[in-house]
Protein backbone atom coordinates (compact mmCIF):
# COMPACT_ATOMS: atom_id res chain seq x y z
CA UNK A 1 0.00 0.00 0.00
CA UNK A 2 1.32 3.45 -0.94
CA UNK A 3 0.49 6.41 1.27
CA UNK A 4 1.12 9.88 -0.12
CA UNK A 5 1.98 12.78 2.14
CA UNK A 6 1.66 16.32 0.84
CA UNK A 7 4.01 18.48 2.91
CA UNK A 8 3.68 22.27 3.07
CA UNK A 9 5.21 25.05 5.12
CA UNK A 10 2.95 26.65 7.72
CA UNK A 11 2.88 30.40 8.18
CA UNK A 12 1.58 32.10 11.31
CA UNK A 13 -2.09 32.37 10.28
CA UNK A 14 -2.36 29.17 8.25
CA UNK A 15 -5.47 27.02 8.65
CA UNK A 16 -3.15 24.02 8.87
CA UNK A 17 -2.40 24.82 12.52
CA UNK A 18 -5.92 23.54 13.30
CA UNK A 19 -5.41 20.21 11.52
CA UNK A 20 -5.72 16.87 13.31
CA UNK A 21 -5.03 13.38 12.00
CA UNK A 22 -1.91 14.48 10.17
CA UNK A 23 1.86 14.70 10.49
CA UNK A 24 4.01 17.71 11.20
CA UNK A 25 7.72 18.43 11.17
CA UNK A 26 10.07 21.12 12.45
CA UNK A 27 12.98 22.21 10.27
CA UNK A 28 16.13 24.19 11.04
CA UNK A 29 15.63 27.56 9.33
CA UNK A 30 19.05 27.88 7.71
CA UNK A 31 19.62 24.31 6.50
CA UNK A 32 16.05 22.89 6.35
CA UNK A 33 17.33 19.88 8.30
CA UNK A 34 14.39 17.93 9.71
CA UNK A 35 14.69 18.28 13.47
CA UNK A 36 11.52 16.48 14.51
CA UNK A 37 8.62 14.53 12.98
CA UNK A 38 5.40 14.11 14.92
CA UNK A 39 1.74 13.28 14.52
CA UNK A 40 -1.40 15.11 15.57
CA UNK A 41 -4.35 12.81 16.27
CA UNK A 42 -6.45 14.05 19.18
CA UNK A 43 -4.78 17.45 19.31
CA UNK A 44 -4.24 20.09 16.64
CA UNK A 45 -0.84 20.80 15.11
CA UNK A 46 -0.74 24.05 17.11
CA UNK A 47 -1.49 22.21 20.36
CA UNK A 48 1.32 19.73 19.63
CA UNK A 49 3.67 22.64 18.81
CA UNK A 50 3.20 24.47 22.12
CA UNK A 51 6.34 24.49 24.19
CA UNK A 52 4.52 23.19 27.28
CA UNK A 53 4.13 19.78 25.67
CA UNK A 54 7.80 19.31 24.86
CA UNK A 55 9.94 21.28 27.32
CA UNK A 56 12.92 18.95 27.03
CA UNK A 57 12.94 19.02 23.22
CA UNK A 58 12.82 22.83 23.03
CA UNK A 59 15.40 23.26 25.79
CA UNK A 60 17.78 20.78 24.15
CA UNK A 61 17.25 22.37 20.74
CA UNK A 62 18.29 25.75 22.11
CA UNK A 63 21.16 24.51 24.30
CA UNK A 64 22.66 21.78 22.13
CA UNK A 65 21.97 23.13 18.66
CA UNK A 66 21.63 26.88 19.28
CA UNK A 67 18.35 26.89 17.35
CA UNK A 68 15.66 29.23 18.67
CA UNK A 69 13.45 29.36 15.59
CA UNK A 70 12.25 26.68 13.24
CA UNK A 71 10.14 26.18 10.12
CA UNK A 72 6.99 24.13 10.73
CA UNK A 73 5.66 21.76 8.06
CA UNK A 74 2.25 20.14 7.81
CA UNK A 75 1.96 16.67 6.26
CA UNK A 76 -1.50 15.67 4.99
CA UNK A 77 -2.03 12.03 4.04
CA UNK A 78 -3.78 10.75 0.94
CA UNK A 79 -4.79 7.11 1.00
CA UNK A 80 -5.88 4.68 -1.70
CA UNK A 81 -9.64 4.38 -2.27
CA UNK A 82 -11.48 2.43 0.43
CA UNK A 83 -8.54 2.79 2.82
CA UNK A 84 -9.38 4.54 6.10
CA UNK A 85 -6.93 6.61 8.12
CA UNK A 86 -6.52 5.03 11.53
CA UNK A 87 -4.34 6.01 14.46
CA UNK A 88 -2.33 2.80 13.95
CA UNK A 89 -1.65 3.64 10.31
CA UNK A 90 -0.63 7.23 11.14
CA UNK A 91 1.70 5.92 13.88
CA UNK A 92 3.20 3.46 11.41
CA UNK A 93 3.82 6.15 8.79
CA UNK A 94 5.34 8.45 11.41
CA UNK A 95 7.65 5.75 12.77
CA UNK A 96 8.79 4.70 9.28
CA UNK A 97 9.77 8.30 8.48
CA UNK A 98 11.52 8.72 11.83
CA UNK A 99 13.47 5.50 11.41
CA UNK A 100 14.62 6.31 7.90
CA UNK A 101 15.16 10.10 8.17
CA UNK A 102 16.62 10.02 11.73
CA UNK A 103 15.54 13.52 12.88
CA UNK A 104 17.73 14.95 15.62
CA UNK A 105 14.86 15.49 18.08
CA UNK A 106 13.10 12.14 17.72
CA UNK A 107 14.25 9.44 20.11
CA UNK A 108 11.57 6.78 19.70
CA UNK A 109 11.49 4.76 16.46
CA UNK A 110 14.99 5.82 15.39
CA UNK A 111 16.55 2.40 15.71
CA UNK A 112 13.73 -0.08 15.98
CA UNK A 113 10.07 -0.24 15.13
CA UNK A 114 7.31 -2.74 14.55
CA UNK A 115 7.08 -2.89 10.79
CA UNK A 116 3.98 -2.99 8.68
CA UNK A 117 4.84 -5.18 5.73
CA UNK A 118 4.34 -3.56 2.37
CA UNK A 119 3.97 0.04 3.56
CA UNK A 120 5.31 2.61 1.09
CA UNK A 121 5.32 6.30 1.96
CA UNK A 122 5.81 8.90 -0.75
CA UNK A 123 6.55 12.47 0.40
CA UNK A 124 5.52 15.29 -1.93
CA UNK A 125 5.26 19.07 -1.89
CA UNK A 126 7.67 20.97 0.36
CA UNK A 127 9.40 17.83 1.71
CA UNK A 128 13.01 19.04 2.18
CA UNK A 129 14.83 15.72 1.81
CA UNK A 130 16.06 14.51 -1.57
CA UNK A 131 14.90 10.99 -0.71
CA UNK A 132 11.09 11.00 -1.11
CA UNK A 133 10.02 7.36 -1.16
CA UNK A 134 10.29 5.21 1.97
CA UNK A 135 9.59 1.48 2.08
CA UNK A 136 9.10 -0.72 5.09
CA UNK A 137 11.97 -3.19 5.14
Amino acid sequence: MTTYIDWRFLNENDEGWRQVRCLYAYLAPSTLEILYIGMAWNATVRERWKRSGKYQFWDDLEKERGIRNHCPLLGELSLPPRRRLTRALLCDVESLLIQQVQPWGNIQSRFSRISSTGLIVRCEGDWPVHHRVFRDQ
